[in-house]
């Protein structure tokens, strides 16, 4: 054999067998277009080398035009395939690429026009040659320019977003960089083979598809992911090996952590211990904390990981630093506003409840010692005193409701029960309402808790409050389906208009015109909420609202199980002696105050 055919087929086949050698390697890129891409590329290479060797060994012209022809097309299927890995590597997702059915539409039918060339040989035609050695010629048609010259733009493309990323990242990408400029020098053969003597006018890429893939899959391995995933962002990023020593890191690393610049080599720790403390469970750390010092208010950031694994066999890891100055902050104000929320739950659970129980046990000293001018005054005094109380309760409720908020500890509560003791306490308020109860015996207990009392409450108390009905009639029903059971609450007040019905639940909401406290249904809307279930509002026939509420139905044979005290009143304060307004807290004086009744 020729020597020089000999190295024409060795070149090739070395390439189509570096291509598949590589192909279990592909596995370990953890990016899963990424990885589709490359082993595409590496496919397709693989069978376009196997099929000019072929063409170059095959001993008639029908086998050398078909061998030809299959590494003709999958030439074709690299381009895309080549695309479709730098689209991936650089961030760009292929599979949402612009015009991508037309672009697959144009692969179709050129690889059509390749497969019937022996018809109408607008690729190439052949013709046995002898120079430089015994081989079937091929000479290319117009076509062929065409499509070659649309391959090296697609081509380019890719070259310009790879090169891009390695510019930009930061990481040392100057070996990659390298490899992928090894990749394009094959394209001078391809150019000039017509014109060299020793060449054939062939493509001769794939060698440097292989070079590039042996050099990236088993020699720069890690650095090929280390690249991709901190020029995925601009965020600050530092790769470590196993034994968490740095090996890379971006230029945002660096501007941030100037302590990084000559680090390579050296452990993360004596580099920074603050972030090599929080490798393994994360954690927010300030610049000054970590020991870089820098002008004006501390900044807080975020350290998380991301593992790099062969298998199953880990083989470094991404430390990425994030910025969360603004949620730290926000979050060191909820802290505040939280310790704030509990002072003023202690304000009213204590100090303005009893402040008002001593206030209404003297006024209640005054019944029958004064005329009866006085005692209508007297009345409505006491009045708004227990609405003062009623108040506090509401308040109480919707800072406990606040403060719960995520942590809800749910258990099985007999709705009925709830509203018939609800029920009881209304009528005393509200003597001049009529109350009804609607519900079957043996109704399903909800998923809840003690706020049950302050949905009910709220709910019955609005529908008294804001009825402009002569007597308001307020019925409650309660509806067992399936998975939860429905409480309604209708009344034969104005009604809620439809533009209403949905912002009547928002924050600081009175509810038509009426001087309620602003918070109740938002809290109906938070407690329910919490409970795992939904509030709405309908219109009632033939006039008023109905308030709907829907809770998910418990397992009735946990009810009693469990048990805990109400949510509502704190653990060693005893029921108010003086039973004002419904208070679960008992209401105390000092000494001076003197006694609340005599």
């Amino acid at each position: 054999m020729d020597w020089l055919l000999f190295s024409h087929a060795a070149i090739f086949a070395v390439s189509a067998v570096a291509c598949v050698a590589s192909l279990p390697r592909v596995r370990r890129i953890q990016h899963a277009d990424t990885r589709r891409g490359l082993a595409g590329l590496l496919l397709s290479v693989a069978l376009w080398s196997v099929g000019y060797v072929g063409y170059l060994l095959a001993p008639t012209t029908a086998g050398s035009i078909a061998w030809y022809t299959l590494g003709f097309v999958f030439a074709f299927v690299a381009v895309g395939a080549w695309l479709y890995f730098c689209a991936a590597y650089t961030g760009r997702p292929p599979r949402q690429a612009p015009y991508r059915n037309a672009a697959l539409a144009v692969f179709g039918a050129f690889t059509a026009l390749k497969l019937t060339n022996p018809y109408h040989e607008l690729y190439f035609t052949t013709a046995w040659a002898t120079e430089p050695f015994v081989h079937l010629e091929i000479r290319h048609q117009v076509l062929y320019w065409l499509v070659l010259g649309l391959s090296y733009v697609t081509i380019g493309i890719g070259f310009f977003m790879l090169l891009e990323r390695f510019h930009y990242t930061g990481a040392d990408s100057r070996p990659l960089a390298v490899l992928v400029l090894v990749t394009a020098i094959p394209t001078g053969a391809t150019l000039f083979g017509d014109r060299v003597e020793w060449l054939l006018p062939l493509m001769y890429e794939p060698p440097g598809v292989a070079l590039f893939a042996v050099g990236a899959l088993f020699v720069y391995h890690n650095r090929l992911q280390t690249i991709r995933l901190t020029g995925a962002s601009d965020k600050p990023a530092v790769y470590l090996d196993q034994g968490d020593y740095v090996r890379d890191y971006n230029v945002s690393a660096r501007q941030l952590l100037p302590s990084l610049e000559g680090s390579v080599g050296e452990p993360i720790a004596s580099v920074n211990a603050s972030i090599a403390e929080r490798l393994d469970g994360g954690g927010v750390c300030s610049l000054d904390h970590a020991g870089e010092q820098r002008e004006g208010d501390p900044r807080f950031y975020e350290v998380t990981t991301t593992p790099f694994m062969a298998g199953d066999v880990p083989t470094g890891r991404l430390v990425t630093i994030s910025d969360v100055t603004d949620r730290e902050a926000y979050r060191r104000r909820l802290e505040v506003r939280t310790e704030q929320l509990e002072a003023l739950n202690r304000v009213v659970r204590h100090d303005i409840r009893n402040d008002m129980a001593v206030i209404l046990g003297w006024l209640e000293t005054f019944r029958g010692r004064v005329d009866d001018d006085l005692e209508d005054v007297l009345d409505r005094v006491l009045r708004k005193g227990n609405d003062i109380v009623e108040l506090t309760e509401t308040v109480r409720d919707f800072i406990d409701a606040l403060s719960e908020e995520g942590t809800v500890d749910l258990r099985p509560v007999d709705l009925r029960s709830s509203v018939e003791s609800e029920l009881e306490a209304v009528r005393q308020t509200f003597p001049g309402a009529t109350f009804r109860l609607v519900a079957a015996d043996g109704a399903a207990p909800v998923s809840a808790n003690g706020m049950l009392s302050s949905v009910l409450r709220n709910l019955l108390e609005n529908a008294v409050r804001h009825n402009d009905a002569e007597t308001p009639e307020v019925t409650v029903a309660i509806e067992d389906r399936d998975e939860t059971v429905l409480l309604e609450v209708r009344d034969n007040g104005p009604g809620v208009p439809d533009e209403r019905k949905e912002e009547v639940f928002g924050k600081g909401e009175k509810g038509m015109d009426s001087p309620g406290t602003g918070i109740g249904l938002y809290l109906v809307h938070v407690l329910t909420s919490q409970f795992g279930g939904d509030v709405w509002v309908e219109d009632n026939e033939p006039t008023g609202a109905t308030f709907v509420v829907e809770l998910p139905r418990a397992d009735p044979s946990e009810l009693g199980e469990g048990s805990e005290p109400d949510e509502n009143s704190d653990p060693g304060e005893e029921p108010d002696a003086g039973g004002l307004g419904g208070d679960d807290e008992r209401s105390s004086s000092s000494p001076d105050d003197g006694p609340p009744n005599r």
